[in-house]
Formats: C-alpha cells, structure tokens, sequence
C-alpha cells in the first residue's frame, strides 16, 4: 500500500505485508540543503543560496493513473507538479509502481534560463524512515564520509554502518556522513526488513543519520553550540541525493569549492528504484 498526501503530494505511506518503510507523520520529499559547514559559511552560502534552503513548493497538481495491460511491470504512476516561485522552476516527481512493490522515482526540475538565481548545495530527496530502520549496507565509497570534492582517500567497496556511526561528532554541528559513488544501499532494521535504492541515472551520494538536516544546520550565523547538544530525529534520515556541492578548503573565509564541484542553477534530473528488502 502507498498513501500519497493530497495537499503536499509527497509519499507518506509505503507499506509491505504491514511494516511502513515511512515513519509516522514522515514522508519522502525533495531536499536542496545540507546542514552548512565551516566552509560554507566562509563564504556566505547561508546568505547567498538562501533560495534553496527551504524553498516554497506549490502543489500545481497530483494525478494518479493505473497502468492497464497484463505484460507491464507497473501497476500505477503518480505524478506530483510543483511551482517553486523563489527559484524561478517547475518541479516534478513521478513515481511508477511496479507490481513486485519497487517503487521508480523520478525528479526533475526545469530552471529558467533567463534568471539569475544562486548554485544550490544539493539535488535529492529525504525520507523519513522509522528509527529503528537504522542499520545500512552499501556498494560505494567508504567507510568513512567522503565527498565530490574529498572521496579519492576511500575505496569502492561492501560496508556496513549505523546510522549513529554515520554521524561524526564535528566541534560544531555540520553536514556529516554523506557517501560517493553509490550503487546500491540497503536501509533495514536489525531483522533485516527494510528497503534497497538502486540509482537508475547514474550513481548515487547517499547517507543516513539520526539527525535531521534542519536541527544540525546553524542558520545564517554560527551558534555557540556542540554536537552533543543536537536533539536526535524521531526518525532515520536517509539522504538520497543525484549529486551534493563538494565542501571546499582552498581557505574558510570566503572561496567557495572549486568549479567542478559547484552546482550551478540549471535543468536537472534523476531516478532511482526503492524495493521492499525483508528478512
């Protein structure tokens, strides 16, 4: 069963044989933000890229479908339109589901070329699991937290974490955890009931924490606080990301990361599948 939310259109159910990949009162939902690190407020992305921290989604429309035919692997496709006014796109998200229980998402934005609108720190979405759902297996870069720009140190590989391994306790809280390179992830509880991503565009930069990104993020400025200090989620947030701004260091007080591994305003897109992965 999957419940979609008629005033949001974002997938707040995903339920095989009664467990809810999904947390109560959480959903699966675009992301653009990370929690900022030492070196993006170097060089003001709080203030510079505020457009995409949060920004406005207007539902324009939700329209269900079932797919008719007895060959198709799918059994319905919804499709959710979104306006997103103060970045000047259009936002869609298409979800095919297959008969088997895998559920195909589909993100893209379309930009206007005509606008000046800021770089974003990055393009994906979030879902809300249930705590317990904790315990992750990936094929990518690890074991520990690597980015576009910081991930040549480790190894393509099999791992497993969880997701309190994945946070690494920064002197100030910060963006944390975040793997390159991603071919598949599996997220479970300790049973071993849970889901598996597989990216279907290209490779994916993943992570799951404890944390949710908007109680790990300082804001506009920098507070006099520790990671102890943070308040854990009622939830496993599981970032599932086509691709994440690379985190700088030529200098913390005013570069920005390298030309590569900035992500300029611009059409994009991706897709990846959730399966139901049981015991």
């Amino acid at each position: 069963r999957v419940v979609f939310d008629a005033q949001t259109g974002w997938m707040t159910q995903y339920v095989v044989d009664g467990t809810n990949f999904i947390g109560e009162q959480g959903a699966l939902k675009p992301n653009f933000w990370r929690a900022v690190t030492d070196n993006d407020m170097g060089f003001g992305a709080p203030q510079k890229m505020a457009a995409w921290h949060h920004p406005e989604l207007k539902l324009e429309s939700i329209t269900p479908g079932i797919v008719k035919g007895k060959d198709t692997k799918e059994g319905a496709i919804v499709m959710a339109s979104y306006d997103m006014p103060a970045v000047k796109a259009k936002l869609s998200l298409t979800y095919r589901l297959q008969k088997d229980g895998t559920i195909v998402v589909n993100m893209a934005m379309k930009t206007d070329p005509t606008a000046k609108v800021s770089d974003m720190l990055r393009f994906g979405m979030v879902m809300q699991m249930p705590y317990d759902m904790d315990q992750s297996r990936f094929f990518g870069r690890g074991p520990i937290e690597n980015y576009s720009d910081r991930k040549a140190s480790e190894r393509i590989g099999i791992y497993k974490q969880t997701a309190d391994q994945q946070f690494f306790p920064y002197i100030r809280p910060q963006e944390t955890g975040t793997k390159q390179d991603i071919k598949w992830w599996q997220q479970t509880n300790a049973s071993g009931t849970g889901i598996e991503i597989h990216g279907l565009s290209g490779d994916l930069s993943m992570s799951a924490l404890h944390y949710a990104i908007a109680d790990l993020d300082d804001g506009l400025e920098k507070e006099q606080r520790h990671s102890y200090q943070v308040k854990k989620s009622p939830f496993t947030n599981l970032c599932i990301d086509k691709e994440q701004a690379g985190v700088g260091g030529t200098d913390s007080w005013g570069s920005w990361p390298l030309e590569p591994y900035r992500l300029h305003y611009g059409d994009r897109s991706f897709e990846f599948s959730i399966s139901p992965c049981m015991k």
